[in-house]
C-alpha cells in the first residue's frame, strides 16, 4: 500500500489541479500509439460474478441496476462497457479486505481499476493481470454476453471530455487504435475534446479522476478509518 504521506500529498494536489487527463496531451486529438508492454506473463481472466459483485475501489455494482438505484435511471449496460479486472497468479486476501481470499478483484470504471492498483501497491505484469473490456465489440443491447475483456496493457484508451460513463471517469478502452479512433469520429460533435492513452500513460498519471476521488483514497488509506470504503 502507499505510503500515507504519499497520499496525502497527491489528495492536497487533487484539491486544486483541474482534471489530469485533460490536461495531459495523450497521442494527440487524433493520434494513436502502440502501448508500452508490462512485464510478466498473462495470467487468464476470470469468471465475472456479474449478479453480486461490486466493485472492490467504489463499491458500486458492476452490473447495470435495473429501474431506479441511488435516485438514477441508468441505459442498458452503462456500468458494463468499462468493467475492469485484476486476475491474480494465485488466490491472495483482498488488500481492502484482507479476510476475503480473491483470485480476482471486478470494477465497475477502468479509472477505478488503475486508482485501486496504485493505493494498494498493485501492479501489471507482477504476479496479476490487468484487464479492460473492449468497447468496440460490445453491444448494449446484450452488455453481459458481449463482454470481451483484452489485456489493459494492450489497449488504446480513449477519453471524451463530455463522454458520459460510470463515476464520471471519462474512459473507454479498444482493441485498436483505429477502433478507437473510429469511435471518437462518430462522436467528436457530442464528446468535446477528445485524447487518446496507452495503459502506462494511464499508469504514469494516476490516480485517475472520477467521482469521490478523494473520498475513495482516503478511505483505501485509512485516512478516513474503518472498513467501507463505498460511501458516496
Amino acid at each position: 500500500m502507499r505510503d500515507r504521506r504519499e497520499v496525502l500529498k497527491v489528495l492536497s494536489g487533487l484539491v486544486v489541479a483541474a482534471p489530469v487527463l485533460a490536461q495531459h496531451g495523450g497521442h494527440g486529438t487524433m493520434g494513436g500509439a502502440a502501448p508500452s508492454a508490462s512485464p510478466g506473463a498473462v495470467i487468464p481472466a476470470k469468471p465475472i460474478p456479474w449478479e453480486d459483485g461490486q466493485c472492490a475501489f467504489c463499491d458500486m455494482p458492476i452490473k447495470t441496476p435495473e429501474g431506479q438505484w441511488r435516485g438514477r435511471t441508468f441505459p442498458k449496460g452503462f456500468f458494463e462497457q468499462t468493467y475492469s479486472q485484476i486476475a491474480f497468479e494465485k488466490p491472495r486476501p483482498a488488500p481492502h479486505d484482507p479476510k476475503q481470499v480473491v483470485e480476482a478483484l471486478h470494477f465497475e470504471s477502468i479509472a477505478c481499476m488503475v486508482n485501486y492498483a496504485w493505493v494498494h501497491g498493485i501492479r501489471d505484469g507482477e504476479g496479476a493481470t490487468f484487464y479492460v473490456t473492449d468497447r468496440g465489440a460490445y453491444d448494449p443491447a446484450r452488455p453481459q454476453e458481449s463482454v470481451r475483456l483484452i489485456p489493459a496493457r494492450q489497449a488504446t484508451y480513449y477519453w471524451g471530455e463530455k463522454m458520459m460513463v460510470v463515476m464520471n471517469a471519462h474512459l473507454l478502452a479498444f482493441a485498436s487504435a483505429k477502433a478507437a479512433q473510429e469511435f471518437a469520429e462518430r462522436n467528436k460533435a457530442q464528446h468535446g475534446r477528445q485524447r487518446f492513452y496507452s495503459f502506462q500513460t494511464l499508469w504514469d498519471l494516476a490516480p485517475l479522476p472520477e467521482m469521490n476521488l478523494v473520498a475513495l483514497l482516503a478511505q483505501h488509506t485509512g485516512l478516513l478509518g474503518g472498513g467501507d470504503h463505498g460511501s458516496h
